[in-house]
């Protein structure tokens, strides 16, 4: 791991005014931080350094990139947990195994953005040699989906011809998996979870810089009929999340754009109101003085933890709304807000 390494510690629960960081153990001992949430934090701050320019979003970024770099193996495939805050790689659990999906996948789609940012040559070296660990069969759709866009980018970033070829050809196959107008997240299965669920995203993103309006189309019909409605009812049901609202943001506005129908942004500004109250607990899920977001709504209740996913999507959903400018320099590894779990640590 390098020096400049900056991983997220994984949960945060309440303790009186502050929060007990604890680690993750679902599945066995599985770690303090993990490649899933640093990978998406590096695009998030990523994003704001690219829209402000601000130096420590790039320091944070680079240091979570490094994080990134510093868990893949020789073969260029992710191990996803590190066990304990010295940073080595959790080998034994089955939520950390070499090339895991969701892990390879967020992985590969921060290096390609670093490398569409940064440049750094050692950013697109760790993503052509985790080509064939990203490229391993998959019944799961919304993997292949973000690993369509984790290539799309790269190829748009480095001109890439058969990055554009494979992103393109993966896009395909996702929406020759289609049960009537539904995208579904597991081949032949129409059985939704909105978590992760990025294939409109894919085919409206992928469709629009090749030219498939026939892509386009089938991620609007997909869109009307899973995305819209869980916008429309503020995401009522058993439990909802902050990852169900950031995945249905980034379809919703993905197809607003490769469509030009404004009818889709309406419908992601009412998603991104889940945060500020329109749920089914009535409260905001983002608390803006405290800068925290809590983990999502059981039923009625909002849950007080605030882990790092729903901190990472809710700023990636409201990234227009938040303001960035009166942020401390020090949100990444200095000291946050009093009462604001410090997430980010050294490695």
């Amino acid at each position: 791991m390098g020096p400049r390494a900056l991983a997220l510690a994984i949960y945060a629960h309440p303790n009186g005014p502050a929060f007990d960081l604890p680690p993750a153990a679902e599945s066995g001992y599985e770690g303090v931080a993990c490649v899933d949430d640093g990978a998406r934090a590096a695009l998030l701050y990523t994003e704001i350094w690219q829209r402000h320019g601000f130096p420590w979003a790039r320091d944070t970024a680079e240091g979570l990139l490094e994080f990134v770099l510093g868990m893949q193996l020789e073969d260029g495939a992710f191990v996803n947990f590190i066990g304990g805050w010295d940073g080595q790689p959790q080998l034994t659990s089955p939520t950390s195994r070499p090339g895991g999906g969701p892990w390879q996948g967020r992985a590969m789609h921060a290096l390609a953005r670093a490398v569409s940012v940064f440049g750094s040559e050692s950013y697109g070296a760790a993503f052509e040699r985790g080509l064939d660990a990203l490229s391993e069969p998959t019944p799961y759709l919304d993997m292949r989906a973000l690993n369509a866009i984790a290539v799309l980018e790269y190829g748009q970033a480095t001109g890439s011809a058969s990055a554009n070829a494979l992103a393109l050809r993966w896009a395909e196959s996702v929406a020759a998996c289609r049960i009537d107008d539904i995208l579904p997240d597991i081949e032949g299965q129409t059985a939704i979870h909105l978590w992760g669920h990025l294939q409109e995203a894919a085919l409206a993103r992928i469709g629009a810089s090749a030219g498939r309006d026939d892509l386009v189309r089938v991620a609007a019909r997909s869109a009307d009929a899973i995305l819209a409605p869980a916008a429309e009812s503020a995401f009522t049901g058993a439990r909802s999340l902050a990852f169900d609202v950031g995945s249905t943001v980034a379809g919703l506005d993905a197809v607003a754009v490769a469509t030009g129908d404004s009818r889709y942004h309406e419908l992601s500004m009412k998603a991104r109101a889940w945060f500020d109250g329109r749920n089914a607990a009535q409260q905001p899920v983002y608390e803006r003085e405290r800068g925290l977001v809590r983990d999502g709504i059981d039923g009625t209740m909002l849950n007080e933890n605030s882990g790092a996913e729903s901190n990472i999507e809710g700023a990636l959903a409201l990234i227009d709304t938040v303001p960035w400018g009166g942020i401390h320099a020090s949100m990444g590894p200095g000291t946050p807000p009093s009462g604001t779990p410090r997430r980010v640590q050294r490695i």
